[in-house]
């Protein structure tokens, strides 16, 4: 029985196949967008991003409470206590969703208690390199540069990940100031709070490009980086949408673990937002790879009467 079954799956897949082949030698785009899905999905799953993922998340909860006070408190500087108010708190929780407000609250009291240019400012500036160093130790692993390190062209890894931290931070409190601090009132087509629930998405896009871009231990293109953020943008606010249906509807949840949900809730999408990133990196690379490299093109897709092809421009 278990043999009759099994032989009727194989069939089944093998017809599926089948047609699929056809339907790609007749729409060639196609065809290569298929491909190019597989080819990213094998990798992923070859690179074991999910494992990655769960120990991204890990490290960037060590760094999340560091790098929102840092954060708050450079706003502070620039903004005064329009940083504070809820149009950018609103913005920070839809960017960071299902933790407890009392996180953010905590960021913020924090972040008027430092002063000067102390020790506190050093420690906060360790706790939040952590995630950084994590993040790319994941990109050098879904970019192969691990194991094959002679591809790497950027080096230095201490110093410019230090500098992607810095330079990064000055970056997004110069983009929130501007947005929310309300000095592009003047250019903006629409009033700033009819534009306030596109920021978090904007926002995120530019944040997810710039990190698949430099922080890779190879130069990206920006078209690579940008594609590969975009799609994981859009999966990510995908995911945010599903995961927010499923508490809703899951009663269990409080249940189980009461008062901790929003944390339990926030972490556990923390790691959903780790696997999709590494994803978008995945792409990234893939992009990287047809343009740089020799990928041979499936039989499957290559015509009747042409030869094999290993070019980067037939996939």
């Amino acid at each position: 029985m278990v043999e009759k079954v099994l032989g009727n799956w194989a069939n089944l897949v093998a017809t599926l196949e089948r047609i699929w082949h056809e339907i790609a030698r007749a729409v060639p785009p196609l065809g290569r967008a298929g491909a190019f899905t597989m080819e990213v999905l094998g990798k992923y799953h070859k690179d074991d991003c999910l494992s990655y993922a769960a120990g991204l998340s890990f490290w960037l909860i060590v760094s999340l409470v560091p790098l929102s006070t840092l954060l708050f408190k450079l706003l502070g500087a620039v903004l005064g206590s329009r940083a504070y108010g809820p149009a950018t708190l609103k913005t920070l929780q839809e960017i960071v969703p299902y933790l407890p407000r009392e996180f953010v609250v905590d960021a913020v009291a924090n972040s008027q208690r430092i002063g000067g240019m102390g020790l506190s400012w050093g420690v906060l500036l360790f706790g939040s390199y952590w995630g950084i160093s994590q993040l790319d130790t994941s990109l050098a692993h879904v970019f192969g540069l691990r194991i094959k390190k002679h591809r790497q062209t950027r080096k230095n890894h201490l110093l410019r990940q230090v500098t992607f931290l810095v330079v990064g931070l000055l970056t997004l409190v110069v983009f929130l100031a501007l947005l929310v601090g309300g000095a592009l009132r003047k250019f903006l087509p629409a009033r700033q709070t009819d534009l306030l629930p596109y920021l978090a998405p904007i926002l995120g896009l530019v944040v997810v490009t710039v990190v698949l871009q430099h922080l890779p231990r190879l130069h990206v293109k920006f078209k690579h980086a940008f594609l590969g953020a975009g799609i994981s943008t859009a999966l990510w606010w995908l995911a945010k949408w599903g995961f927010g249906i499923y508490l809703r509807h899951t009663m269990t949840w409080g249940i189980m673990y009461g008062s901790l949900l929003g944390i339990v809730a926030g972490l556990i999408f923390l790691y959903y937002s780790c696997a999709i990133l590494l994803l978008g990196a995945e792409i990234t690379a893939a992009f990287y790879r047809h343009e740089t490299g020799a990928i041979a093109v499936p039989p499957w897709l290559r015509g009747k009467t042409e030869g094999p092809s290993t070019h980067p421009q037939d996939l």
